[in-house]
């Protein structure tokens, strides 16, 4: 018999099934680390072995349309499932509506984005009143031609003068340089509204773990010049992505040396001579809205947008059924 439980805290987390790192415990963590909104993690078992989970995110904040606070769910993609899990659209009906459960008249809407495949869940979606919505999903591919070859001939202008004057990049190998540039990161995210860096403690503990050794799902690089760090990115891991979490660089302080672009190509040509075939900026996927600049940033770097859906649910079912007549 296949059971659906809920888990709102990291420490209740049991051991998660590899795979895409959006529904990991790490993510997790780092969500609820920074105060911003409330993981939920839905996990489905099967004679007490879990064949799936799926990581909601509870959002509030102020919305215009209707105008007030509102309190919504995000989901992203379509969560991990065990290789045995052949009928991955009933179970992922199974985890809706587990979330359905907790879906009540103080939440505005569910709203799932990024799936792998149009095409999936589409019956499950429809029978629930879900709508969707034509949206557009930016990534970067690897594979097929050198990185540097997609980006624009102004960013490629950038890299080539950095480094003819001296700017090196890479992986964090020592304590020193992991401290850092985390707290590099966590003085530039300290000042944006939209996105709070976690704790110093939980990236240090994703990065290295007790023994000393370095995670393969987490690496943090940096930027230097003079034996400086001016820049900083943190990236998480699957077998054949890469999402780059958070970035910065001293921009004002060395505008010539372009530390922001350094620290997100060091992330990117580091994937690409490690073989692996998409690159992703994970606030892109994780912040809807996204602004404009943020967008131009990751199409300068050689992204793609790709027409896909994003499928909603209101609080009204009248509604859903209204707005299903006109975008379905």
């Amino acid at each position: 018999m296949r059971i659906v439980e809920i888990y709102t805290h990291e420490k209740e987390l049991p051991v998660l099934l590899p795979g895409n790192p959006l529904h990991s415990a790490e993510v997790f963590t780092m969500i609820k680390a920074s105060g911003k909104a409330k993981p939920i993690m839905l996990v489905c078992h099967d004679e007490n072995k879990e064949i799936a989970h799926l990581l909601a995110v509870r959002h509030q904040g102020w919305r215009f349309i209707p105008l007030g606070l509102h309190t919504w769910y995000s989901v992203y993609g379509e969560g991990v499932y065990s290789e045995e899990c052949n009928d991955r659209e009933e179970v992922y009906a199974l985890l809706l509506d587990k979330l359905f459960g907790i879906f009540d008249l103080r939440h505005t809407f569910i709203e799932i984005r990024n799936l792998s495949d149009a095409r999936f869940a589409y019956d499950v979606l429809s029978k629930r009143n879900f709508f969707p919505r034509r949206s557009l999903r930016i990534y970067n591919s690897l594979h097929g031609r050198h990185p540097i070859e997609r980006l624009t001939r102004s960013y490629r202008t950038h890299i080539r003068q950095a480094e003819a004057r001296g700017v090196t990049y890479g992986r964090a190998t020592t304590q020193a340089e992991i401290d850092e540039g985390i707290r590099l990161l966590r003085n530039y995210y300290a000042t944006k509204i939209r996105r709070k860096f976690p704790n110093s403690k939980l990236i240090k503990t994703m990065l290295v773990d007790e023994q000393g050794n370095h995670s393969k799902q987490t690496t943090l690089f940096v930027v230097r010049y003079n034996n400086k760090i001016i820049g900083s990115s943190l990236c998480l891991y699957t077998s054949e992505r890469v999402y780059l979490a958070y970035s910065c660089g001293l921009r004002k302080r060395h505008p010539l040396l372009y530390p922001g672009i350094m620290a997100v190509w060091a992330a990117i040509s580091d994937a690409h001579n490690f073989g692996y075939s998409h690159f992703e900026f994970l606030e892109s996927n994780m912040l809807a809205g996204t602004h404009a600049g943020f967008i131009n940033l990751i199409l300068n770097f050689g992204g793609k947008q790709v027409s896909t859906r994003r499928w909603y649910h209101v609080q009204w079912n009248w509604m859903n059924k209204i707005l299903r007549k006109i975008y379905v």
